[in-house]
C-alpha cells in the first residue's frame, strides 16, 4: 500500500482526514504489541475498594453499575499510534485483576507482596480479605455442602470437572451494532421512559434498578469516549505533523460523536464497536464474547464511504489491521491453572459468509477486507469462521484458502446449513424464526447462537477421560487417592461390555449431577453478587423485559458446558471391549494392573491398546458408534439432572458445547493410564471429534467420515475437529482442491465443523528446542489459534503428535 496524502473532505458534515495506508506503520504496530511484556495493572482493584466502601448498602446491580461507572470515569488513558483509542487497562498490555470470581490465585501467586506501590498494596489486601469469603468459588462451595451434604471439592481436585468458578465466561455475540447503528443517547431516553413509566410496587423493583445501573453505565460511556476526544485535541494543538494533527482531530471528532449518537462513518462505526467491545471486557472479562457478522454490519458504511471518496478497498484493509491490533492486546489474567486452561484464547470471534435471513449469500465485501487484514498480520486474533453454504463465492474460498496457507490455522469452515437446523431444534420452540436461524453466529471458539440476544451461563467442562479412568477404578481416583465417583462395580466382576458400559454411565450420571449442580449455585451468585448491566443492554431482550442477563432477561439461552475427552473415553471402551470381551487377548485383572503400573512393565498390554484395538478416525463404524454412543451418553446424563435449572419459566433446551480450548491438556494432567494407551500426565485429544494423536492411519478422507459419524451436530451447540496437512498442501490447484473435498465430504454427511494446521512438524520441534527463532509462529491449538511457544509444552507435544494426513 502506498503512502496516500491527507485529503480533507466531509460526509454528513464530519471532516475526515485520509490516513497514511503504509505497512510499516501496521508493522510497528504489530511489534509494539509483542515486544512489550504483560504486566498486572492494579488500579481496578484500587477503584474497586474505593467504590465498594463508598457504596455500602446499595443494590448490588447499582455498586456494579457505579464501580464500571468509575473505572470508566478514572482508568489511565492513552493514544498512540493505532487509528482507534481504549485499552483494557493503563498501558499497553496490561491487565487488570478479577477477584471477585476467584482470589485463590491472588493468594498463591502473593499479589500484596508484589504489589508496585503501597496504595495497590492496601487495595490488594482489601480485596483478598473482602472477597475471601464473598468470591463466587468461595460461595459456591459453601452453598453445595449446605444444600446437598457432601463436598464438590473431590471431583474439582481429580479434575473429573474442571472449576468453572474461577473465572468468568463471555457473553457470545453481543448486539455491538446498537451503539453505533442506534446511539446511547436514544437508548438511555428509551431506559429513562421504562423506567419512569413503572408502577412503585415491590414486583417492580428490580426492573427499576436494573434502569437506574443502565443510565449509570450508558452515561459513563459516552464521558468515557470524550475524555479521549479531550486528550486527541490537547494532543493535536501541540502536534506538528499536518497529517497526524488531522488524523488526531478526526479521531477527536469522532470520539465526541459516538457512542453518544449514531455513526456517520466507518470510522465512527468501527471506534464505537471497539468501545462497546471493551466495555463488555471491563465489566467482566473473559473469553467468549465474539463479534457476530462485523464484516456485513460493517459494509454499508464501507459502501457509503467508498461512494464518496473518503475510502478505498487498501483504506479498508489498513483501518482493520489497526483494530485487529487491538483485538490481541485484550486479555485476562486469573492465575496460572486458568492459564493452563484456556492458553490466553480471548474467543473474539467474527464469522465470515454465510446465509441472508431470505437464504441468498450474505458475503460482503468487507468480509474479503477483513480476512486480508488478518492474513497480513498474521495474529491469533481474532478467530474467523467461514460459515460455509453452496452459494459462497468460489473468490471468498480463496481467500480464505491465502490465510490458511500462511499457518495460522484460520478461519475455520463451519457448515451454515447444519447452524440452521441446530437454532430451529435448539431455539424454535421458543420462537426462533427461519430467517434469525439463517443468520445464527459462532460465538466463543466453535458453538452456534442467535447472535445478540442469548444468554450464556457457564456450567464448566465434565472430564470423560478421567470418567473412564473411574469406570475402570470402582469410583476410585488413584491420582488424588480417594473415592470420587460412585462404587459402580470391580470391572474385573463384569462377565459382558454392557455391565462395563452400564458402570460408565454411572460415573458419567454422577460427573454431571456434581457440575450442573455446582454451576446452578454459581449462576445464582452471578444474578445476586455480579450482575452485568453493560452486557445485559447488549443482549437484546433484557431492556424489552427490565431484567439482567443472568436474571432470564435474555430472548434465548444456552448452556456453556464443554465436554471434554469424549473421543478418549469411546476409543478405551472400545479398546476394553475388543480386547477382553470380544476377543478375549487381555484379562481385566492383567489391564487393571497394567494401568496401576503406568504401562512400566507392561509394554505389551499397551501396544495392544493403542496399536492392535480399533480406532475412532479411520472410518471404522463399530468404534466411531461407540463414540457417538458417548456422546449420547453425555445428552442423557446431562438431561438426567434434577433439582434445578436456571430459568425454569423459559422454555429452553440448553444444547452443550464441544471443543476443548487447553483443558485437554490440563485434565491430561490429571487423568492416569486409561486404555486407550494414554500415558498418565499426556494430554487427552483435542477437539470433540479430532483423532487421537497418531492413531488416524487411514487416511483424511476416512478420519471426516468418522467425524460425521461421531454425534448429531444439531443436538449440540457446537462440535471441533482438527486436521493436519502438509505445510505446501495449499501451494497447488490439486492440493486446493483436496482441501475442500474434505470440508465438503464433511458437510455432505451432516459434520458441522472442521480447521486445519498446515505446519511443518519438524518446524514444531525446532521451535521447542529455540523458541527464540519462532516468536510469532501461530498454530491452531482447538477453536482458537495461538502464538506456539507460549503454550504449555504439554500442549505442543499434542499437537506436534497429531496425524499428519494427506488429501
Amino acid at each position: 500500500m502506498e503512502q496516500i496524502v491527507e485529503k480533507k473532505k466531509t460526509l454528513n458534515g464530519v471532516r475526515t482526514a485520509r490516513v497514511n495506508t503504509d505497512t510499516k506503520r501496521i508493522d510497528d504496530l504489530k511489534e509494539l504489541y509483542r515486544s512489550v511484556p504483560m504486566q498486572l495493572d492494579f488500579q481496578r482493584v484500587r477503584i474497586m475498594k474505593e467504590v465498594y466502601e463508598e457504596n455500602v448498602g446499595y443494590q448490588q446491580i447499582i455498586k456494579r453499575s457505579k464501580f464500571l461507572a468509575a473505572v470508566l470515569d478514572r482508568k489511565d488513558i492513552y493514544i498512540d499510534d493505532n487509528l482507534f483509542v481504549g485499552s483494557m487497562a493503563g498501558s499497553l498490555n496490561a491487565i487488570y485483576t478479577h477477584p471477585e470470581w476467584n482470589v485463590v490465585w491472588m493468594h498463591l501467586e502473593n499479589t500484596v507482596e508484589n504489589s508496585p506501590t503501597e496504595e495497590d498494596r492496601v487495595a490488594n489486601e482489601w480485596a483478598l480479605n473482602y472477597w475471601d469469603t464473598r468470591s463466587r468459588k468461595t460461595r459456591s462451595e459453601e452453598i453445595f455442602q449446605k444444600r446437598y451434604g457432601y463436598s464438590p471439592l473431590p471431583a474439582v481436585e481429580s479434575m473429573l470437572i474442571c472449576s468453572f468458578h474461577e473465572w468468568p465466561g463471555g457473553g457470545g455475540n453481543l448486539n455491538y451494532p446498537l451503539v453505533y447503528e442506534e446511539g446511547l443517547a436514544s437508548v438511555i431516553k428509551d431506559c429513562k421512559e421504562r423506567m419512569n413509566a413503572l408502577d412503585m410496587r415491590l414486583e417492580n423493583a428490580t426492573k427499576f434498578y436494573f434502569y437506574e445501573a443502565s443510565i449509570i453505565v450508558m452515561e459513563a460511556m459516552i464521558r468515557f469516549s470524550h475524555r479521549y476526544a479531550k486528550l486527541a485535541r490537547e494532543m493535536a494543538a501541540e502536534e506538528k505533523d499536518e497529517t497526524r494533527k488531522g488524523e488526531l482531530i478526526s479521531l477527536a471528532e469522532t470520539c465526541e460523536h459516538i457512542p453518544e449518537h449514531p455513526a456517520r462513518n466507518m470510522r465512527e462505526a468501527m471506534q464505537a464497536h471497539w468501545f462497546a467491545h471493551l466495555a463488555a471486557e471491563l465489566e467482566q472479562v473473559g473469553c467468549g464474547y465474539s463479534e457476530a457478522y462485523l464484516g456485513q454490519k460493517l459494509d454499508p458504511y464501507f459502501q457509503a464511504d467508498k461512494a464518496a471518496g473518503l475510502l478505498d478497498y487498501d483504506d479498508a484493509v489498513f483501518m482493520f489491521q489497526n483494530l485487529t491490533i487491538k483485538l490481541n492486546e485484550l486479555n485476562y489474567y486469573y492465575g496460572a491453572k486458568v492459564s493452563l486452561q484456556n492458553s490466553a484464547d480471548t474467543g473474539q470471534t467474527i464469522t465470515l459468509a454465510g446465509y441472508t435471513e431470505n437464504g441468498e449469500d450474505a458475503t460482503a465485501e468487507m468480509d474479503y477486507v477483513i480476512v486480508d487484514a488478518c492474513t497480513y498480520l498474521g495474529l491469533p486474533q481474532p478467530p474467523m469462521s467461514c460459515a460455509l453454504t453452496p452459494k459462497t463465492p468460489g473468490k471468498f474460498i480463496e481467500k480464505v484458502l491465502d490465510c490458511i496457507a500462511t499457518g495460522v490455522g484460520m478461519p475455520q469452515f463451519v457448515n451454515a446449513d447444519v447452524m440452521v437446523e441446530r437454532a430451529l431444534h435448539l431455539w424454535g420452540p421458543d420462537g426462533l424464526s427461519l430467517e434469525k436461524s439463517r443468520r445464527t453466529a459462532i460465538g466463543a471458539c466453535v458453538g452456534s447462537y442467535p447472535q445478540y440476544e442469548t444468554g450464556h451461563p457457564v456450567e464448566g467442562q465434565p472430564n470423560l477421560g478421567k470418567i473412564l479412568e473411574l469406570t475402570m477404578n470402582n469410583g476410585w481416583d488413584p491420582g488424588t487417592k480417594q473415592q470420587v465417583g460412585p462404587k459402580t462395580g470391580d470391572p474385573e466382576d463384569f462377565k459382558v461390555f454392557e455391565e462395563l458400559y452400564t458402570a460408565f454411565e454411572g460415573q458419567l450420571q454422577y460427573c454431571e449431577d456434581v457440575l450442573r449442580r455446582f454451576a446452578w449455585i454459581s449462576s445464582m451468585l452471578d444474578a445476586e453478587m455480579l450482575p452485568c448491566t453493560w452486557r445485559s443492554l447488549m443482549t437484546k431482550g433484557c431492556r424489552e423485559r427490565g431484567i439482567e442477563t443472568w436474571n432470564g432477561g435474555a430472548n434465548y439461552y444456552t448452556v456453556s458446558q464443554i465436554s471434554v475427552g469424549q473421543v478418549d473415553a469411546g476409543n478405551g471402551l472400545m479398546a476394553v471391549k475388543d480386547l477382553v470381551f470380544d476377543k478375549k487377548k487381555l484379562t481385566m485383572k492383567k489391564l487393571k494392573e497394567a494401568m496401576a503400573a503406568s504401562w512400566e512393565g507392561y509394554e505389551d498390554v499397551r501396544k495392544m491398546c493403542y496399536e492392535e484395538a480399533p480406532k475412532y478416525g479411520n472410518d471404522i463404524d463399530e468404534v466411531d458408534f461407540m463414540v457417538r454412543r458417548v456422546n449420547d451418553s453425555i445428552l442423557k446424563a446431562f438431561n438426567s439432572v434434577d433439582g434445578g435449572g436456571f430459568y425454569l419459566d423459559r422454555n429452553w433446551k440448553g444444547g452443550l458445547d464441544q471443543y476443548t480450548k487447553s483443558i485437554h491438556n490440563l485434565m491430561g494432567k490429571f487423568t492416569g493410564a486409561i486404555p486407550t494407551g494414554k500415558y498418565p500426565g499426556v494430554a487427552l485429544t483435542d477437539g470433540s471429534l479430532s483423532a487421537m494423536p497418531g492413531t488416524d492411519t487411514k487416511g483424511a478422507t476416512a478420519l471426516v467420515l468418522s467425524a460425521a459419524k461421531g454425534n448429531d451436530p444439531v443436538l449440540w451447540t457446537a462440535t471441533h475437529m482438527n486436521c493436519k496437512l502438509p505445510p505446501d498442501q495449499l501451494d497447488t490447484r490439486k492440493g486446493r482442491e483436496g482441501m475442500m473435498s474434505l470440508v465438503r465430504t464433511l458437510f455432505a454427511n451432516k459434520g458441522f465443523h472442521i480447521q486445519f494446521n498446515v505446519l511443518d512438524t519438524e518446524k514444531l520441534r525446532d521451535a521447542q528446542k529455540h523458541p527464540e527463532n519462532y516468536r510469532d509462529l501461530v498454530v491452531r491449538v482447538a477453536g482458537f489459534s495461538a502464538f506456539f511457544c507460549q503454550l504449555d509444552k504439554g500442549v505442543q507435544d499434542e499437537i506436534i503428535e497429531r496425524t499428519l494426513q494427506h488429501t
